[in-house]
């Protein structure tokens, strides 16, 4: 599976359109409790990736 990478202001856009009380956030790390189950993005350099299903799409 391909990881989704995004930069830290593409990520934050994204995560500014979801109810913050679906995000938690911890050093390197930020997860996002989606209906589906957690999404879970890490800081990857310059980049945070997520290995999530459908993320390689």
């Amino acid at each position: 599976m391909t990881p989704m990478c995004l930069t830290a202001e593409m990520l934050a856009l994204f995560l500014n359109l979801l109810d913050p009380t679906r995000v938690s956030t911890e050093s390197g790390q930020i997860t996002v409790h989606a209906t589906e189950g957690d999404v879970i993005w890490t800081r990857q350099g310059t980049q945070w990736c997520t290995d999530a299903p459908g993320s390689g799409r």
